[in-house]
C-alpha cells in the first residue's frame, strides 16, 4: 500500500502538469492552422514526427534511470563514456527515422495527391526541428534525470509523463517557427 500511495503522490502532479502542457499544446495548433495548411505534407508528418520524438526521448529516460540504478553512470552532471554510446546511439536512431519517415510521408502524400509545397524547405524544417529538440531533450533529461535520482525519486516516475507532453508540444511550435522565419 506505501508503494501505491507513493507512486500516486509522485504521478498526480505530472499528470496534471502533462495534461496543462497539452493544452498548450492544443492552442498552438489550433491557432496555427492556416500555416499547418499551407504545408498539407507536415499535417501527413506532425504526428508520426511527435511519436518520433516522444519515443526517442523515452528510450533516453529509461536508459539514464537504468544507468543511474545499476551505477553505469554517477549521479552527477559529468561526461561519461556510456552518456556518449548512448547519445550517438539515439542521434543515429533518430536519424535514421527521421528520413524513413520522410520517405514513406512523401511517397505516401505523392500516391494520394497530397501537395507537396517546397519539399527541401520542408525537409530541412524536419529535420532541423528533431535535431534541435533532440539535443534539447538530451540535455533537459540528463539533468533532471540527476536531480530527481539524488533527490531519492524515480526519474521515470516524472520525467516520461512529461517529456512525452512536452514533445508533443514542443515539435510542432518549432516546426511552426520554423516556417514562419524561412518563409
Amino acid at each position: 500500500m506505501d508503494y501505491f500511495k507513493k507512486i500516486f503522490k509522485e504521478s498526480i502532479v505530472i499528470v496534471l502538469i502533462s495534461s496543462i502542457i497539452g493544452l498548450f499544446s492544443g492552442t498552438i495548433l489550433s491557432s496555427s492552422e492556416e500555416i499547418l495548411y499551407s504545408f498539407p505534407i507536415i499535417l501527413l508528418l506532425l504526428p508520426a514526427l511527435n511519436s518520433l520524438i516522444g519515443d526517442i526521448a523515452t528510450v533516453l529516460v529509461s536508459r539514464l534511470t537504468t544507468h543511474l540504478f545499476i551505477g553505469s553512470i554517477s549521479p552527477k552532471i559529468e561526461k561519461s563514456n556510456r552518456l556518449i554510446e548512448d547519445f550517438y546511439g539515439l542521434l543515429l536512431t533518430l536519424c535514421i527515422s527521421i528520413f524513413s519517415l520522410l520517405g514513406i510521408g512523401y511517397l505516401f502524400a505523392y500516391f494520394t495527391n497530397v501537395q507537396i509545397v517546397n519539399p527541401t524547405l520542408i525537409i530541412t524544417i524536419l529535420i532541423l526541428t528533431m535535431i534541435i529538440l533532440f539535443l534539447f531533450l538530451f540535455v533537459f533529461l540528463f539533468i533532471s534525470s540527476i536531480y530527481l535520482f539524488n533527490k531519492g525519486k524515480d526519474p521515470n516516475n516524472f520525467l516520461i509523463p512529461i517529456i512525452t507532453s512536452l514533445a508533443d508540444f514542443l515539435s510542432p511550435t518549432l516546426i511552426i517557427l520554423f516556417i514562419i522565419l524561412f518563409t
